[in-house]
């Protein structure tokens, strides 16, 4: 019977405090590139991926768009945002989150 490795990664913050994660975690996070980095690297490939995408959650009816100047502050300040990266998948396809 093989044991499984508990091997864990930190991430030290610039006050002094420190999290610890498991490493699936900080590798998913050490993976995965924000839209601005994603499309340095991944060039035409990553703006593909980030188009299809949005093209899913408008299909889907996912998010709605609204004009900010429409809303009040507190609709402004419900509103979630919506965070968006780039991966590249083990077989070299990229993939918009």
């Amino acid at each position: 019977m093989t044991k499984k490795s508990r091997v864990q990664f930190g991430l030290a913050q610039s006050d002094e405090q420190s999290i610890v994660l498991p490493k699936t975690h900080a590798h998913m996070m050490m993976t995965q590139l924000n839209i601005k980095d994603g499309l340095k690297v991944f060039g035409n490939k990553g703006d593909k991926a980030i188009l299809k995408e949005i093209k899913q959650l408008h299909t889907q009816q996912a998010l709605m768009p609204c004009n900010r100047n429409a809303m009040s502050y507190d609709e402004r300040s419900k509103a979630l945002r919506y965070l968006m990266f780039l991966k590249e998948k083990r077989n070299g396809r990229i993939k918009a989150r």
